[in-house]
């Protein structure tokens, strides 16, 4: 099969988020797999231009990536990108768009939609309601006017969790959907740094008890809940740390006044954007993690990479994967209240026996479920079935819309 994935941004931007280390560590699996793969995507970081070729084919990781001149960079429109999208696409077997809000999606759906090639949407959470409602006008008239006329012509809609599925029901896209999680790399995890070695590299003492945040500084996070919930822990348990890790969304501000109001600086620390090798080196050092978004979060990259890390979590039920973590009893699942989430901690916190038990339950799940091999079989299998019309078995298949 010949892929053509179609993303604004692509590897090596890994400060843009999880859906970046998700399209391109799934393109690389697919490529494992024997799948021919192409990605059409631009040299745009949003803030500033990748150090990569630009408008030339390099080979990564057995996929062929063409980075496109993107003349605007925060919202990346390329005249290149669309014109190998015109002539090109009618080359492929199945085109795969990850680009609901930015301008590389419009010329491959409409590309794909004009030579009969099959393509598969992918949300990744643009759908999110939180989304939805910033400029809510403005991206229903982008809706409305570019996207749903063509997305209405989609062979298929991926999600990544069933949550993620439900944000769009009310819509009657009336586009068959399957459901398959975003994977992970799992040898990333195996050559962990040893914990002393780790918590030396970040300035911590070797009895302190590390909660761990990673990603954005957003406010869909939850992460001003999150503050309010480890001042209550913090009185109570001294040797608690907070360390938020991740780039400043717009956030930022308002959590350092926080802690400054609970005056917690000696338990908070920001870490700033922590590159994949440093993220290792954290996740070492984390004795728990907490992602407690508010909505909007389709599945939760980062607290399955704690898990696979052996690090219990503590997610709101707001987060994609929360059914799978209760499910494994390899953390806490929460409502987004302060109460709630400083409950979860102080439990974890307090019983070490019970964060190992935890942490390695969290790792054996995400093996099981979420290894870049397992989730790549379940995407060919996909593409498969979107190209053939079968419905293979496991992949949540639904053809009403639903």
């Amino acid at each position: 099969m010949r892929l053509l994935c179609v993303t604004p941004f692509y590897a090596p931007a890994w400060h843009l988020g999880g859906i970046v280390r998700s399209v391109s560590q799934l393109c690389r699996g697919l490529a494992a797999l024997g799948l021919d793969v192409t990605v059409y995507t631009t040299d745009s970081g949003r803030d500033q231009r990748l150090d990569v070729p630009v408008d030339r084919r390099v080979d990564s990781d057995g996929v062929r990536v063409t980075y496109f001149r993107a003349e605007a960079l925060a919202w990346p429109y390329s005249r290149s990108l669309a014109a190998a999208c015109r002539k090109t696409i009618p080359a492929f077997d199945l085109v795969y768009v990850v680009s609901l809000w930015n301008h590389p999606g419009i010329p491959a759906r409409a590309a794909a939609v004009r030579y009969g090639v099959p393509y598969v949407e992918s949300f990744r959470g643009s759908m999110a309601p939180a989304t939805l409602r910033r400029a809510r006008l403005r991206k229903w008239l982008y809706l409305k006017v570019l996207v749903f006329p063509v997305l209405r012509r989609a062979a298929a809609i991926h999600y990544t969790t069933p949550l993620e599925r439900t944000w769009t029901r009310d819509l009657r896209l009336d586009v068959p959907s399957f459901v398959v999680p975003n994977g992970l790399d799992l040898s990333e995890f195996d050559g962990l740094p040893d914990r002393p070695a780790a918590r030396q590299a970040l300035g911590l003492g070797g009895d302190e008890l590390v909660v761990t945040y990673l990603g954005r500084l957003d406010a869909r996070k939850g992460l001003d809940v999150l503050v309010e919930a480890f001042a209550l822990v913090a009185p109570v348990c001294p040797q608690s740390r907070l360390l938020l890790a991740g780039p400043d969304d717009g956030f930022g501000g308002t959590l350092r006044r926080m802690v400054a109001r609970y005056r917690l600086g000696e338990y908070v620390r920001f870490l700033g954007f922590v590159n994949p090798e440093r993220r290792h080196e954290l996740l070492a050092a984390s004795d728990v993690f907490a992602l407690v978004a508010r909505e909007g979060e389709n599945f939760g990259n980062a607290a399955v990479e704690a898990m696979a890390a052996g690090v219990p979590v503590v997610v709101s039920n707001e987060v994609g994967v929360s059914k799978d973590v209760q499910a494994a009893e390899a953390g806490h699942v929460v409502p987004v209240e302060v109460g709630r989430i400083a409950a979860a901690l102080r439990c974890l916190l307090g019983d070490a026996a019970q964060r190992r038990a935890m942490g390695e339950r969290a790792r054996c799940a995400v093996r099981a479920r979420y290894g870049i091999e397992t989730v790549a079989r379940q995407m060919a299998a996909a593409c498969e079935d979107v190209v053939s019309g079968r419905r293979s078995a496991g992949l949540g298949w639904s053809d009403d819309g639903a």
